[in-house]
């Protein structure tokens, strides 16, 4: 049992080329049997050539002193394995309070968000966490209770992201005979045995119920449906992904290409478009998708309003999601004229300044680069509108094209601010030529050749009592 278990973690981190010394990954252990083995084998693994190890924990603050104890327990047994520790404590239960959600909703945000900056900070290539396969089975049962659909079912990946499952195969019972002939002597949550939580119940009561008078091999035939489920999920989502890049029009898709699509890629698509516009996949349920749906089959102008203070619209053959708030400034364009010099004050905050040029100066060339300002061969530059963002816009880079959302993650722009970006974009299109104070595209480049040069500088507006 102990060779299967390390083989098995070993022969995962191969498959996904994390075995390396040369690799990092960050090892979340709360101290209890599933985790600590978990580390105990990889330990053993990068002894034998694998990858480095970093071990984070989170404590919670929800058991008070056994948390703390927790806590002292993993980080002795790094301390023994000279394994590098992080240790984070954060207070759930007023996270959970303030937010109005459950203990272990508020602990496995909190626990992630932790492990992501972690991951983040020290440069690992993946988080491994120690879900197994029972984990597997109850999560799909509990999603099969909450009424999920064919990507619920899914559940968890092996590999997802950032996030490594390496025991995903293995049930509960072997990860605890390989504690036992390690001779780990791993912590016990109390909270694992409170059946208040609907996992517990599942876990405790309506497994081992179903098991007994259903199909004693019930957790194999969940797990195997989950399988089945990640694969068709994977081939759906292809589908949707290029369905959706195809109904993408000014203002948000098109009515008649979605009319167009088998129900199933409909709803696929409306999630894709409701997580890229609001970023908050989570909160669109079935009910959501079949509102959106019914829109579809409106003629002339409708809107329904939607979670979060947003609402779907359709209007024109397009069908959008907007906020009542941000409304007028989604709609709000001005059309860019080069003719002459001018000035547009106050759009978003921002003034900008044009200016035409004969050639760059050295004050130009640092004002490039600090992105307070953008140049460009007006000989090949296309019409040009000063506006925020769209749904489906993108911007040519170097690397090729890529979503604007993308860009604005990867620079680390906080998701409130997305909306109100200045963005100068090219007319009747959803390509963007600069995010204001950001990145640009390639499009127009000043070359040593160009002698008629549009300068557009960026700055926010001052005002005096």
């Amino acid at each position: 049992m102990e060779l299967i278990v390390q083989k098995i973690v070993e022969c995962v981190l191969r498959a996904h080329d994390l075995f390396y010394p040369v690799r990092k990954l960050l090892v979340a252990c709360s101290g209890g049997t599933d985790s600590l083995a978990l580390l105990d084998a990889l330990d053993i693994l990068h002894a034998a050539g694998g990858a480095q190890l970093i071990c984070a924990h989170y404590e919670h603050g929800i058991r008070g002193a056994d948390s703390l104890a927790d806590a002292r327990f993993v980080e002795a047994f790094c301390a023994m394995r000279g394994i590098p520790f992080v240790l984070e404590a954060g207070d759930v239960p007023a996270y959970a309070r303030t937010h109005k959600c459950s203990l272990e909703t508020a602990a496995r945000i909190c626990r992630y968000d932790f492990l992501y900056r972690v991951c983040d900070e020290r440069k690992c290539d993946a988080i491994v966490l120690a879900h197994h396969a029972d984990d597997l089975a109850e999560t799909v049962l509990m999603r099969i209770l909450r009424g999920t659909g064919p990507a619920g079912l899914a559940a968890m990946r092996e590999r997802d992201g950032l996030y490594l499952r390496p025991l995903l195969t293995v049930m509960r019972a072997e990860v605890e005979a390989y504690a036992v002939k390690r001779g780990l002597m791993p912590r016990h949550d109390a909270t694992n045995d409170a059946m208040d939580a609907r996992r517990n119940r599942i876990r405790h009561e309506l497994l081992p119920e179903l098991a007994r008078t259903y199909n004693p091999a019930v957790r194999d035939a969940l797990t195997r449906l989950s399988a089945l489920a990640a694969e068709e999920d994977d081939l759906l989502a292809e589908l949707a992904e290029d369905a959706y890049t195809h109904a993408l029009c000014v203002g948000g898709l098109s009515i008649p290409a979605l009319r167009a699509l088998h129900p199933a890629l409909q709803r696929r698509v409306l999630r894709i478009f409701w997580m890229w516009e609001t970023g908050a996949a989570q909160d669109f349920s079935y009910l959501h998708e079949e509102r959106m749906r019914a829109l579809l089959a409106v003629e002339g102008t409708a809107r329904i309003e939607m979670q979060g203070g947003w609402y779907a619209a359709a209007r024109c053959g397009v069908l959008s999601l907007l906020r009542p708030a941000q409304e007028s400034v989604q709609n709000k364009e001005i059309r860019l004229s080069f003719t002459c010099e001018y000035v547009i004050i106050n759009f978003q905050g921002i003034q900008f300044e044009f200016r035409r040029l004969s050639r760059m100066t050295a004050d130009d060339w640092v004002r490039m680069a600090r992105r307070e300002a953008v140049y460009a061969d007006c000989a090949q530059l296309p019409p040009l509108v000063l506006r925020t963002r769209r749904a489906g816009d993108y911007m040519r880079l170097p690397i090729g094209r890529k979503k604007l959302k993308e860009i604005l993650i990867d620079d680390k722009v906080p998701r409130e601010r997305r909306d109100s970006i200045p963005l100068i974009a090219l007319a009747d299109t959803q390509e963007i030529f600069w995010i204001a104070g950001g990145r640009r595209s390639c499009l127009a480049e000043v070359a040593e050749s160009s002698r008629d040069i549009m300068k557009i500088e960026c700055m926010k507006e001052t005002t005096t009592e």
